[in-house]
């Protein structure tokens, strides 16, 4: 099973360097659900951090129902992964009545496939209706991985499904467990052979340059758990 570290700054770069997390979903503005990361902020977390890079394409915050000109300015966030030699992105879309949009899911996963970029639809998935018909469509369109809580606000109580999904899926598709993940229930994703699990790794409401903005504690405790 795979560790990813979701994270917003350097310093959180370098804990996951120092940790040996396997990847690392950046975004900025983690406090709105995580927001397409700057250049700089790029950069650096990649002048720290040797393992997999996956940048959030997310132009704002709010839903995840995209005009085409958000389309575009997506378009030049994953050009810019490319750029810079990053693994892959991570993004999702919906329409306004709830479905997966196909078309445009589409639309950014060959974009992002045309530069040979890992695609992962996020934790929007957990938003839209018939979630086993649109995982089906993600299988279709060759997503690499799905991101999801089982569609409850977090992924243990989302496990039932995420069961399913993983049955579903016959490995044509990655599935991480996100939202929730920790010490006390790591263990459990890893029972039911999920292929990663994905969580945050800095304390809430404390600022980078404390010594206590890592969350050490709950870092070793997660990857003892699943080594």
């Amino acid at each position: 099973m795979k560790i990813e570290f979701c994270i917003e700054t350097e310093t959180a770069a370098k804990a996951a360097q120092k940790f040996g997390a396997d990847r690392i979903e950046l975004c900025q503005s983690l406090d709105k659900d995580g927001l397409t990361p700057t250049l700089d902020l790029i950069k650096r977390c990649k002048s720290v951090y040797h393992g997999e890079i996956h940048i959030m394409v997310r132009p704002r915050e709010g839903n995840f129902i995209y005009s085409n000109e958000e389309i575009i300015q997506m378009k030049k966030e994953i050009k810019l992964a490319h750029q810079l030699n990053l693994k892959g992105v991570v993004f999702g879309l919906l329409l306004k009545n709830g479905e997966l949009d196909t078309l445009q899911s589409k639309n950014l996963h060959n974009y992002a496939k045309s530069f040979k970029l890992e695609t992962t639809f996020h934790r929007a998935f957990d938003y839209c209706k018939n979630p086993k018909n649109s995982f089906n469509k993600l299988i279709e369109i060759g997503f690499d991985r799905l991101l999801t809580s089982g569609q409850k606000e977090k992924a243990i109580n989302g496990i039932e499904l995420i069961k399913e999904l993983k049955l579903i899926s016959k490995n044509e598709i990655e599935i991480m467990a996100g939202s929730g993940v920790d010490e006390k229930n790591a263990s459990a994703f890893s029972l039911i052979n999920l292929d990663a699990v994905h969580f945050s790794i800095h304390n809430k409401d404390v600022k980078e340059s404390s010594t206590k903005y890592i969350n050490e504690k709950k870092i070793s405790a997660i990857m003892k758990k699943l080594s």
